[in-house]
């Protein structure tokens, strides 16, 4: 019987000097007190750009629980940044970029959770091959742009991180 699944990763729990035991007893003279109650969908804090490290199912999490990941959501939609995609079962990292157009990162990444890809030519030969595939993607931020930057400055800084990574060469980036 799951009566507490929907707590799953929710629940923030005082365990007090327990939090040393392999296991709890609670009874009438250990009750444990519950903190908080995260809402459904709830991702974590956002900590800051660097921090930024999601599995594709996070991000998933994140873009799909918008009201449960407020503080997610204004930093991300008002930057324009060079963001990375490792595919953690090949190894192959895929470089990309968003500028302040459409919801910023925020916006970029709303399309990989609706498409699966993105719209790039490899990540979408990878996605016909294996429907599952993009379930290995992590997403992080290589760099943080201003919003008002123009498109074809923020371009410019994704090709330096292309030739710095080499994922034209070795990984799944195409142009």
């Amino acid at each position: 019987m799951n009566t507490f699944q929907d707590l799953k990763f929710r629940a923030v729990i005082d365990w007090g000097k327990a939090t040393q035991s392999w296991h709890q007893n609670v009874n009438e003279t250990n009750k444990k007190q519950v903190i908080e109650i995260y809402p459904s969908g709830y991702v974590g804090n956002f900590s800051g750009y660097n921090d930024v490290l999601l599995s594709f199912v996070e991000l998933e999490r994140l873009i799909r629980n918008q009201d449960s990941n407020k503080d997610w959501y204004y930093p991300l939609s008002t930057i324009s940044a060079v963001y990375l995609i490792y595919n953690s079962s090949t190894g192959k990292q895929y470089v990309g970029s968003a500028s302040g157009e459409s919801g910023g990162l925020w916006g970029r990444w709303l399309n990989y959770v609706q498409t699966k890809h993105g719209g790039n030519k490899k990540l979408i030969e990878i996605y016909k091959e294996n429907k599952n595939q993009y379930l290995n993607f992590v997403f992080s931020i290589l760099l943080v742009l201003p919003k008002g930057m123009s498109k074809e400055a923020v371009i410019k800084y994704e090709n330096l991180y292309k030739k710095k990574l080499g994922s034209r060469a070795y990984g799944l980036n195409s142009n």
